[in-house]
This record gives C-alpha cells, structure tokens and sequence, in this order.
C-alpha cells in the first residue's frame, strides 16, 4: 500500500515538474506584446483653451499636446520663411497663426481650416497646398470651426473700426472681402481682399487694442 502511494505522489510531482518547465518554455520563446502603457487621469487640469475642467473631469495626460505644439512650432516656421507672418514661432496657435494658416490655403485654392496640423506641415514643406480637384468645391471658403471663429473676429474688428463687412456670422462674404480690401487700401497695405495675419496685425493696431479675442457666440 505504502508503495502504490509513493508511486502515485511521485507521478504527480513529475507531472507538475513537466508542467511547469513547459510553461516557462513557453513564455521565453517567440515574441510577446506588452500591453499598452495606462493612461495618466488628473482632475481639475486646465484645457488646451486656458480654460478649467469640470469637477471631477477626467483627462488624458499623453504626449499629443507636445507633439502638436512642435507641429505647430514647424508650421510657424514654415509660414514665416513663406512670408505669411504667423506671429511667434512658439507652438501657441492663436490669431495670428491661424490667420497665416488661412491665407495659406486661400493663396492655394483650399477650403480655409486655419487648423496647425501635420497634413499642413506638409504642404508647407512641399510649398504648395493644392489637393484633388474633388477637395475644390469650398475653396476659400471656412470649413472648418477654428476658422469661422477667426473669420467672425475679423468681422467684428472691421465694422468697430467702421468697415463694413456685412453680418458678423463668421462666413466669407463679398461684403468681408471688399471691406478688408478698403482697409488695406486706406492703411498702404498690400491689398488682398483674404484673412492674413499682416491683416490680423492691422486689425489690432488700428483698434488700439495690442491683441484681438476670439469672438465666441
């Protein structure tokens, strides 16, 4: 009897020994992914706007807001060496950048986004931002929310300084071109008739304000 059990216990430490050595085995050959890395929750943070969070709020802490801030770095670079005034080269899309961006891609029959992204980047890089015909059809026109808002705050600043850019809604009207088109006339400045940042620029000195918000409705 003693005997069965000392075959029976010792059957089963080999068994598990197999087991064992095969399972080590098993994880040390072949390749293996890692899971991604967990993500990095704080509350209360400030928003890429300046603004705060809700209580409670959860954010993503990544590397996407510095990734996009050399982006945006780059495409600063790159509208300045094209003479398009974008302002400081310091990763920060305000006005002005966003008014360079839309000259940009008004000076190349694009639908205006004002948007600092790496499909910019790379029609800037390229130096030219012309797309399939099929991409045509808002040409110089804004597309996109950023680029309405920056429109609608042209808007605004034209008719306070007693241009009259016809209704403050943030779309691209005769009525804003030929406006523009005046002040750039009256103030010796190459006439274009398009958001720019030289304009952007005119628009604050003129006001005597040093900046121009961004109108929010």
């Amino acid at each position: 009897m003693s005997h069965r059990y000392a075959a029976g216990g010792l059957f089963v430490f080999v068994a598990l020994t197999l087991a064992l050595v095969i399972n080590l085995t098993g994880l040390q050959g072949g390749t293996r992914q890692l899971a991604p890395a967990p993500a990095t929750f704080v509350t209360g943070l400030a928003d890429a706007n300046g603004g705060k969070t809700p209580d409670g709020e959860l954010v993503i802490l990544n590397s996407s807001s510095s990734q996009s801030s050399r982006t945006t770095m780059e495409v600063q670079r790159e509208l300045t060496a094209f003479g398009y005034q974008p302002g400081l080269i310091d990763g920060n899309t305000g006005l002005m950048t966003r008014a360079a961006i839309m000259a940009f891609e008004y000076d190349n029959g694009l639908p205006l986004t004002a948007v600092a992204d790496d499909a910019q980047l790379q029609r800037l890089l390229l130096g030219t931002g012309r797309v399939a015909p099929s991409s045509m059809e808002h040409a110089g026109l804004p597309v996109s929310e950023e680029a309405r808002r920056v429109m609608q705050t042209v808007q605004q600043s034209l008719k306070q300084i007693g241009y009259e850019p016809g209704p403050v809604n943030g779309a691209y009207s005769a009525e804003t071109e030929r406006a523009i088109r005046n002040l750039e006339t009256d103030n010796n400045l190459p006439e274009t008739g398009r958001v720019s940042g030289r304009l952007v620029e005119a628009l604050a000195a003129l006001a005597n304000r040093g900046q121009i918000k961004v109108t929010r409705r």
